[in-house]
């Protein structure tokens, strides 16, 4: 029995470490531009009935490979510890979300840009929804002025628009324009503090809130 135990770990342990080059290997050729399963299997030496075997398709390996880079990018969030202020940790995980895409692009474009894997992934929905509960956050505190679905796509869309113009080249990361749209957007999706009088930038009439966030 315990013969057996052990030789069962002993192949459970070789097949996730054969998982685990196919899918390193599957991740540095869509970093590349292609894969196919003929370069996978070149480049991981296993053969396509393994490949097969561990994911069923390519469409399934390929958002695996995305969902993986998911995970890692909301592990390296949890580790930071955001603002108490639920309006301030949204201006902290908007700058947080672009440093991130800045310092890793290539698993990125492998979030966002693949065409062939079927979205959303598990993980790909696991960093909607811890956006989705700052957001909600912030609604508990009254001071959300949109429904929180509404405030969550509007938030994902501007970050994910920036760190996409940004590691394309189009302009700098301390250009003015990032921290404009940044709070522009919390601006008008939430309200001070009550007690608070909200900050606005010279110029700006009316009165809404202006919130300058602190980058941590």
């Amino acid at each position: 029995m315990a013969l057996r135990s052990a030789l069962a770990r002993s192949r459970d342990a070789e097949s996730e470490g054969t998982r685990r080059v196919i899918l390193a290997a599957a991740e540095d050729l869509l970093a590349e531009g292609d894969l196919s399963i003929r370069q996978l299997c070149a480049r991981a030496g296993v053969t396509p009935p393994t490949i097969y075997h561990h994911f069923g398709d390519k469409r399934a390996l390929v958002a695996r490979v995305i969902d993986d880079c998911f995970a890692v990018f909301d592990q390296a969030l949890a580790r930071r510890r955001p603002p108490a202020d639920p309006v301030e940790a949204l201006a902290w995980a908007f700058d947080r979300y672009v440093e991130y895409g800045l310092a890793h692009p290539a698993h990125y474009r492998l979030m966002f840009q693949q065409r062939d894997a079927r979205r959303p992934t598990p993980a790909g929905l696991a960093s909607y929804d811890r956006l989705r509960r700052m957001l909600a956050a912030i609604a508990a505190a009254g001071r959300l002025r949109v429904p929180v679905e509404e405030a969550t796509r509007a938030c994902w869309c501007a970050a994910h628009g920036v760190t996409s113009l940004l590691a394309g080249g189009y302009f700098s990361a301390q250009d003015s324009a990032v921290a404009l749209l940044r709070d522009g957007l919390i601006a008008q999706l939430t309200t001070a503090p009550a007690g608070r009088r909200a900050r606005r930038p010279r110029g700006q009439k009316g009165n809404r809130p202006w919130h300058v966030a602190n980058r941590r």
